[in-house]
Parts: C-alpha cells; sequence; structure tokens
C-alpha cells in the first residue's frame, strides 16, 4: 500500500498535515527519485507518542540541515523532520544521501535507521496513526497492532531489521497491551 496525499489529509485535515520543502534542498538531495518521498511531500504536523515537527532541541529547527561525519566518511547533510514526543533530544531526519529517514539521538550521540525512505516513514506513522485514532484498546489494539506489523514488513523491511529497533519496540509496546 502507497498512502496518498488525500489519505494523510482525511486523517490529520488540512492543518494536521505538512509539506517538506523540496526545492529548498535541490543542491543537497541530489539524485534521490520521487519514490524516496511521500506524496507530495506531505507529513503530518504530530502522531501522538511516536512523532511531532515540533522541534524544541536549542538551535535547531524543522527542516534545518545538520553536517554529521560518521567515521572516515566526511560530514553528510540531514534534514530534520521532526522530533519524539516523548523526548526532544530524539530528532527524526532525513539522510539527504540516501532517502532515508534515521533518527539522531543527540545525547549519545547516536544514529539509528528508522526507514529506508522517507515515503516509508510517512506510511508508517499513517498506519499507526490510523490506529491512535480509532484505538479500541487492550487485546483488540494487541490484535490490530501486529497486524499492521505484518503489513508493514514487506514495505520497508530494514525498518524491523534489527530487534531493538524504534518500529519493533513501538510494535513490541503496542502489542504488549493485550
Amino acid at each position: 500500500m502507497t498512502v496518498t496525499r488525500e489519505q494523510l489529509t482525511a486523517l490529520w485535515g488540512e492543518r494536521g498535515v505538512i509539506y517538506f520543502p523540496d526545492q529548498r534542498f535541490d543542491a543537497i538531495l541530489g539524485p534521490l527519485g520521487p519514490a524516496v518521498f511521500p506524496p507530495d511531500g506531505a507529513l503530518p504536523v504530530e502522531v501522538p507518542i511516536l512523532f511531532t515537527v515540533d522541534v524544541t532541541v536549542p538551535d535547531v529547527e524543522l527542516f534545518s540541515t545538520l553536517s554529521i561525519e560518521l567515521g572516515d566518511q566526511g560530514p553528510r547533510p540531514y534534514i530534520v523532520l521532526g522530533a519524539s514526543p516523548e523526548d526532544a533530544a530524539l530528532l527524526f531526519c532525513l539522510d539527504a544521501g540516501t532517502g532515508a529517514v534515521i533518527l539522531l539521538d543527540l545525547e549519545t550521540p547516536n544514529l539509528e535507521t528508522v526507514n529506508s525512505t522517507f515515503a516509508a516513514f510517512v506510511e508508517f506513522l499513517y498506519r499507526l496513526g490510523q490506529l491512535i485514532a480509532t484505538d479500541p484498546g487492550g487485546r483488540e489494539r494487541a490484535t490490530r497492532a501486529a497486524a499492521i506489523r505484518d503489513d508493514l514488513r514487506p514495505v520497508d523491511p530494514v525498518a524491523f531489521g534489527e530487534p531493538e529497533s524504534w518500529w519493533n519496540v513501538a510494535f513490541d509496546e503496542l502489542e504488549s497491551t493485550a
């Protein structure tokens, strides 16, 4: 399933969706094709517990570019997409070289791949946003969460590659509420 802009606005409303300013980053996004991006660059303003565009880290703003050096590779640009509502020091960033969404932990510092593409990240948020919007709680929540994980696994196997990955931990929590 590929989520559409209409589905995103149906779930979150026009004011609950913002748009990635890709033209602003033409110089650093290089060869990334449209398949990497969600429809029209749309992403939610907030998904409770999981994601917010309200970045509160000093000197960092939504869509700011961070230059991060990893080993001998030299600095690479990462574009801030948002943060964890539970921990402001956890930033979701777009890897401008690959199109992957990574989680940057400013306290450790550590990088973790969340999704292999920005489009997959938004699709995951959308599917969990649907669950949250109609949350039945208890055993039914756990059953629905397990079904969503099964649906999303082929969309982005990288997201579930490590047992302690962001999405595995999130789904484990949802599925343990039975």
